[in-house]
C-alpha cells in the first residue's frame, strides 16, 4: 500500500513522496485528498490549503507533505480500538406526522412500528438491544415480544422526528428531522446489520478523583457527556462506560481535571510530535464540524491547517504545547466549542494578556475567519520547547506558565467553571501533621516531607477537588480556596504549609510521632487517666516503651501470680 495520494485532473506540483493520479484506480493508499480513491484517511484539509492559500509553488509542494505526514503521524499514534456488533431489523419509528417512509423500509427488510410521541415513556439500552416504556391505552406497560400483532419495546433502531432530550442519549437512536427519505434510508443502511464504533478514550482510575472516595467530589465528565457513555454508579463510586454510546465528542478529556481521561484519536504523546510541524507556522485548527469544500478564504503565508475530529478533547495543556511550539497565534474553526475546552482557552488568552498584551488563542466561526486570520501572528518570546514524556496534563501546563511567567509576577487569573485552578491553606497551629490530606491526594499536589516532618503542598497540579478538606480530621484546619491561578513563580513550587518537631519518646529517647499529635492525644486521655502516673506517663512513649510499662505495673501488682 502506498502511503500518499493526490486525485486531480490539473496539473500540480507536489513532492515525489505524493502519488499524482489523474484518474481513480484501484490501489490502496494511506492518506488522500480525495474520497473517490481508496485510502485510510481522507484528509479535505489539503484540497483547502492549496486552494486558499497565497504561499508560492515551493511553499504548496512543502507544506502539502507535511499535511500528508501529519494525518500518517496521527494515524500512527492513535490508540482508538475498532469494535463491531450485529444488528437487527427491528425499528421504532416515533413521530405525530403520517410517514411515508415506512414502506421503504419495510421493502429492505425492516419491521416498523410506528407510534406518536405521547405514547413514549422512556428509551434505554443501546443499539441493537433498545428498550422502551410505552402508554398502552393510557397504562404504562413494559413489553418484551416484537410482532405485527402487539405493542412492543424491544427494538434494534429508534427513528424519531422531532425528539425529545431523553430520546437521542443511547447509541442507535436518531433524529429524522430535516432529512429527506434517501438520507434516512442510508442512515439506516449504514448502522444495519453491523454498526462500527471505536474506543476513543483511555481511562486511569488511580488518579480519577470521583473512583472510589467516600465523597463525590468530581464527575465532570458524567455532567457534561451528552449521551450514557459515561455513567456513575454511586454505590460502589466507580464510573461506568459504555464505547458503543460514545459520540466521540471529546468532551469528557477536556473537563477531566486530572487527566484520567484521554482521547485515544490524538493522544497526549501523539499531538506533541504532531506540533513540531507547526513549528514557525500559524496553525489553524478547524474539526468535523466545517465543510471545508464550502469554505473559501484567504490563507496568508505561513498559515497551515490542522484537521481534527473534534476539537474538544483540547485542554489547556494540548493548547499551551501547540501555542509554545509555534510561538505564534492558534486559531481555532468550529461550530460548537465545548465548556472545557473555552475555559482552556480563556484561561491561556488570559495569561498572554497579562504577560505579553495580546491573545494567543483566537475563536472564529465561517463568517469572521478571514477578519481573525488578518490578526495571527507571531508572538516574540512565547516559543518554549518542554520535554512532557512521563507529565500529566498539570504538571505540563504547569512548567509551561511557569517558564512564560519567569521572574515576574502577572497577577491573578479568574476563576473557571471546567478548568479550576486555586491553593489550599491549613492552619499549623491546629493541624497534627496526621497526613490525612496527604493520602487523600491521588495527583500529588500534597506530599509528606520526611526530611523537615513537614507537609509541602503546589498549587499549580491541585486540582482543587476538595477531597483533603473533607478527609482532614481537624476542624477548620485545612481550606480549599477556587480563585484562580497565581502568575508568579512560588505558585508553581512546592512550599511548605505545616511543619512540627518529632516527639522523642520520655521512656528511650526514639523519635515515633509528631509533638502535636502526642500532646493531642494526651490532653484528650488525661482526664481518663487522673490519678495513674504509670498511665499518664505512657501518653508519652513509644509503642514499645508504652507496651513495656504496662506489663511492669501488671507484675508490680501481681496480677500475674498463681
Amino acid at each position: 500500500m502506498q502511503e500518499f495520494a493526490f486525485l486531480c485532473k490539473d496539473e500540480i506540483v507536489l513532492s515525489d513522496k505524493i502519488a499524482v493520479l489523474n484518474e481513480k484506480t484501484n490501489d490502496k493508499f494511506l492518506v488522500a485528498n480525495s474520497k473517490e480513491l481508496d485510502a485510510l484517511i481522507y484528509a479535505p484539509e489539503i484540497n483547502f490549503y492549496l486552494k486558499n492559500t497565497l504561499e508560492n509553488t515551493l511553499a504548496k509542494a512543502k507544506n502539502s507533505l507535511k499535511l500528508y505526514e501529519i494525518r500518517a503521524s496521527e494515524f500512527d499514534y492513535a490508540l482508538d480500538v475498532d469494535f463491531s456488533k450485529e444488528i437487527g431489523k427491528n425499528i421504532l419509528l416515533v413521530s405525530n406526522e403520517s410517514e411515508n417512509i415506512e414502506k421503504s423500509l419495510k421493502e429492505l427488510g425492516f419491521n416498523v412500528i410506528k407510534i406518536t410521541h405521547a405514547e413514549v415513556e422512556l428509551i434505554y439500552g443501546q443499539i441493537g438491544d433498545l428498550c422502551g416504556i410505552l402508554k398502552v391505552n393510557n397504562n404504562t406497560k413494559e413489553t418484551s415480544d416484537f410482532g405485527d400483532d402487539s405493542v412492543c419495546c424491544d427494538f434494534d433502531i429508534l427513528l424519531v422526528r422531532g425528539a425529545k432530550d431523553f430520546m437521542l442519549r443511547q447509541s442507535g437512536c436518531f433524529e429524522i428531522d430535516g432529512l429527506n427519505e434517501n438520507e434516512i434510508l442510508n442512515l439506516v443502511r449504514s448502522v444495519s446489520p453491523k454498526f462500527d464504533y471505536k474506543k476513543v478514550i483511555n481511562y486511569d482510575d488511580s488518579i480519577c478523583q470521583y473512583h472510589r472516595r467516600r465523597s463525590e467530589h468530581c464527575a465532570k465528565c458524567v455532567d457534561i457527556c451528552p449521551s450514557v457513555a459515561i455513567m456513575k454508579d454511586d454505590e460502589k463510586r466507580e464510573l461506568v462506560f459504555s464505547d458503543i454510546d460514545c459520540v466521540s465528542c471529546g468532551l469528557c478529556a477536556s473537563v477531566c481535571p486530572s487527566g484520567s481521561i484521554e482521547w485515544r484519536m490524538n493522544p497526549r504523546q501523539g499531538f506533541e510530535f504532531i506540533s513540531k510541524f507547526y513549528e514557525d507556522h500559524i496553525a489553524l485548527i478547524l474539526d468535523e464540524s466545517i465543510n471545508l469544500d464550502d469554505l473559501s478564504i484567504k490563507l496568508k503565508d505561513k498559515v497551515l491547517p490542522l484537521m481534527l475530529k473534534t476539537v474538544n478533547f483540547l485542554d489547556q495543556s494540548y493548547l499551551l504545547n501547540l501555542v509554545q511550539t509555534t510561538g505564534a497565534t492558534v486559531i481555532l474553526l468550529t461550530k460548537n466549542l465545548g465548556g472545557g475546552t473555552k475555559d482552556s482557552v480563556d484561561l491561556i488568552n488570559e495569561i498572554y494578556e497579562k504577560a505579553y498584551g495580546k491573545k494567543a488563542i483566537l475563536l472564529a466561526d465561517e463568517s469572521d475567519i478571514e477578519a481573525v486570520l488578518e490578526l495571527a501572528e507571531f508572538i516574540e518570546g512565547s516559543k518554549f520547547d518542554l520535554l512532557q514524556t512521563n507529565l500529566n496534563k498539570r504538571e505540563i501546563f504547569a512548567k509551561r506558565v511557569k517558564h512564560l511567567v519567569g521572574e515576574n509576577d502577572f497577577g491573578q487569573t479568574a476563576p473557571k467553571e471546567w478548568v479550576r485552578y486555586g491553593k489550599i491553606t491549613i492552619n499549623e497551629d491546629s493541624c497534627t501533621l496526621c497526613l490525612s490530606c496527604v493520602g487523600a491526594c491521588n495527583v500529588g499536589a500534597l506530599y509528606a516531607d520526611k526530611s523537615d516532618n513537614s507537609i509541602k503542598f503546589n498549587a499549580s497540579v491541585c486540582t482543587t477537588c476538595g477531597y483533603c478538606e473533607t478527609s482532614c480530621a481537624e476542624k477548620d484546619t485545612l481550606k480549599v480556596y477556587r480563585d484562580g491561578m497565581e502568575l508568579k513563580n512560588s505558585y508553581f513550587e512546592y512550599k511548605t504549609l505545616a511543619k512540627d518537631e518529632l516527639f522523642k519518646c520520655v521512656e528511650c529517647g526514639k523519635e515515633f510521632a509528631t509533638a502535636k499529635s502526642v500532646q493531642k492525644i494526651a490532653n484528650t486521655l488525661k482526664p481518663l487517666f487522673a490519678g495513674n502516673p504509670v498511665k499518664l506517663r505512657t501518653l508519652y512513649c513509644c509503642a514499645e516503651c508504652k507496651a513495656k510499662l504496662m506489663l511492669k505495673e501488671q507484675i508490680e501488682k501481681g496480677e500475674f501470680d498463681e
